[in-house]
């Protein structure tokens, strides 16, 4: 068990030591995919805007709300009616009116499928009852209007399905105030990280592939035959006390030079 855990860390070295070697291939990769997403996004974002409407369910009642109390199961109807308003938003009718008025009112020309694609709902995570509704175009009006549509209609979609129960404003909606973050930096910085994971991975797999004998360890494990030591290469040049000695079998020839 110890020769494995040793024989682990010393391979894990290597390739710790291999890329090393390879740093500056490989911050000039990061650097290159930064630089090629940063430009693709830069040229390619269109602007976007988002207007948000949150809506709330209620129950209905014409008891002085002062005495009345809030039960378990009012609530537990409360949200049930927003998970169902969610839903019933996105559904082909829904769709089809929203889009109806949008033409009427505003004269925008859009379909239902399109206007579905625009829209998205969800339930406050802190409070159940509350529904969130955004409307996400590139026209900074149309949000608006979307979501003032969905304001008017908010609670003609539940009302038959739960009687006594529905749909009010709880925060009416706002113009955008300006487009939506580009989000250049975070794609920048994906790209960053996919260019490091990526030509790391191809170092560390050009290493695992490479078969050649590259020390006297690797030539013993690969022939059996012990290994005692190495004859060194004479042609280098060595640097002793400042002094620069010419190896035997120099180009340049023996002696000090």
């Amino acid at each position: 068990m110890e020769e494995k855990s040793k024989e682990t860390y010393i391979d894990l070295g290597k390739v710790l030591q291999v890329l090393w070697s390879k740093i500056f291939w490989i911050i000039g990769a990061t650097i290159v995919a930064a630089l090629a997403v940063f430009l693709y996004t830069k040229f390619t974002h269109k602007d976007t805007y988002t207007s948000e409407i949150q809506l709330y369910t209620v129950m209905e009642s014409r008891e002085d709300s002062s005495t009345q109390e809030v039960t378990t199961a009012q609530i537990n109807i409360r949200r049930s009616v927003a998970a169902l308003y969610v839903k019933a938003i996105k559904k082909q009718d829904s769709l089809d009116k929203m889009a109806k008025a949008l033409r009427d009112q505003d004269g925008y020309d859009i379909s239902a499928s399109q206007l579905g694609r625009l829209i998205s709902a969800y339930i406050d995570s802190d409070a159940s009852e509350i529904i969130h509704v955004r409307a996400r175009t590139l026209d900074k009006e149309l949000s608006y209007r979307i979501c003032r549509i969905v304001g008017d209609e908010a609670g003609e979609l539940v009302g038959d399905a739960y009687v006594g129960c529905t749909v009010a404003i709880f925060n009416n909606p706002r113009p955008p105030a300006g487009p939506d973050s580009s989000g250049i930096a975070r794609n920048t910085v994906i790209g960053a990280l996919a260019g490091f994971v990526v030509s790391a991975a191809v170092v560390i797999i050009m290493y695992l592939l490479d078969r050649s004998v590259k020390n006297g360890e690797e030539l013993e494990t690969a022939s059996g035959v012990r290994y005692l030591g190495e004859i060194p290469d004479f042609a280098e040049v060595f640097k002793d006390g400042g002094k620069h000695y010419g190896g035997y079998g120099s180009s340049r020839g023996s002696g000090a030079q």
